[in-house]
């Protein structure tokens, strides 16, 4: 059975996820934060429920 995880918990793994994705990449992030920030919640909500960073 997977370990349950706090959504606090799951969004700072999202977040840092994202961070380390971006810098090893030829990539930038949206230029709208707040979508950014919508989208990395939504990573987080998908590693509670189903224990996965599964893209939202």
């Amino acid at each position: 059975m997977a370990k349950e995880i706090a959504f606090e918990e799951a969004l700072a793994r999202a977040k840092r996820m994202s961070e380390r994705y971006v810098e090893k990449g030829p990539y930038e992030f949206f230029p709208m934060p707040d979508i950014v920030e919508d989208i990395q919640k939504g990573l987080a909500k998908n590693l509670v429920n189903h224990g996965r960073l599964y893209c939202p």
